[in-house]
């Protein structure tokens, strides 16, 4: 599995269900839940890009 560079854990409130958002050498974006860091979700770019416009927008705000 190539390198992968890790931004710092988005955590909100202060809670403990952490996500973080990385890339791989080649910009795959990766993204795990910092309590099962082995579980990765490979995506695009244009999909992280889209999901987090549709956050901006709260299309996701029902699955709060």
């Amino acid at each position: 599995m190539p390198e992968i560079r890790w931004q710092a854990p988005l955590c909100g409130n202060g809670g403990n269900a952490c996500i973080q958002i990385g890339h791989t050498s080649d910009g795959t974006p990766i993204l795990r839940e910092t309590t099962h860091p082995d579980e990765l979700l490979r995506t695009t770019p244009q999909g992280l890009r889209n999901l987090i416009e549709s956050a901006k927008r709260g299309e996701l705000d029902h699955l709060l």
